[in-house]
Parts: C-alpha cells; sequence; structure tokens
C-alpha cells in the first residue's frame, strides 16, 4: 500500500494562491503565464541576473523564493560584466541548487554559470 504524499502545508498554501490568481486572471482576459517582471531597461554595459532552480527551471526573486507573483523582484542589474559574476558565483557557493544567468541589454544569454561550470568564473 503506498504512502500518501505529504506536502508542507506553506508551499500548499503558496501553491493555492499562485493557481488562483491564474485563473482570475484567466477570466479577466489577461495573459495568465505573464506574471513575472517585465525585463528592465539598462544601459550598454549593464547586465542583468536572473535565478533558477536547476531541479526545477522555476525562476527565483531576489530573496530565492519562487518568483509566482508579479511584484516580485526577478531581475538584479549591475553595472558591468564582471560585478555580475562576482555576485553570481557567491550565490552559488551559498547555495547549490541554483544557477545564475546573466543578459544583455538585447536579452541575450551572456552566461550560465552553476555548481559544475563555476570554477570557470
Amino acid at each position: 500500500m503506498k504512502k500518501p504524499v505529504r506536502y508542507r502545508s506553506s508551499l500548499l498554501s503558496r501553491f493555492k494562491k499562485w493557481l488562483r490568481s491564474i485563473v482570475l486572471r484567466w477570466k479577466k482576459g489577461e495573459d495568465a503565464l505573464c506574471n513575472l517582471e517585465n525585463f528592465p531597461v539598462m544601459d550598454f554595459k549593464e547586465v542583468a541576473l536572473v535565478r533558477a532552480e536547476i531541479s526545477t527551471g522555476i525562476v527565483l526573486d531576489e530573496a530565492c523564493n519562487y518568483a509566482v507573483y508579479p511584484d516580485q523582484k526577478v531581475y538584479t542589474v549591475f553595472e558591468n560584466m564582471d560585478k555580475g559574476l562576482k555576485y553570481a558565483r557567491q550565490i552559488i557557493e551559498e547555495r547549490r541548487n541554483i544557477e545564475c544567468i546573466l543578459y544583455g541589454i538585447d536579452q541575450r544569454v551572456l552566461h550560465c554559470v552553476n555548481c559544475d561550470n563555476l570554477e570557470t568564473y
């Protein structure tokens, strides 16, 4: 006989809130999947850093929580690539299950830093 799967109540309640917000947006006719922060407007040398959980691919906010609400800050802008890579390295040294993606001004991926390639940066 299988044991029932038990989830933490806080995770379950956050999922229910998120699902409810998606359904409400769908009923209003809004795009239900576009609930993240818009890409920031940046200067020429600036880069934007985004965090994601490696196992699921879910985007994380600046506090490393799942980004499911539009008011959560997803992008962190740095004035140059070196500062962005230094911060990404610091995040990954603290939490090995996170990858950091650095985007340029044209929204192209410049670097994807994770625990496997941390030594190259």
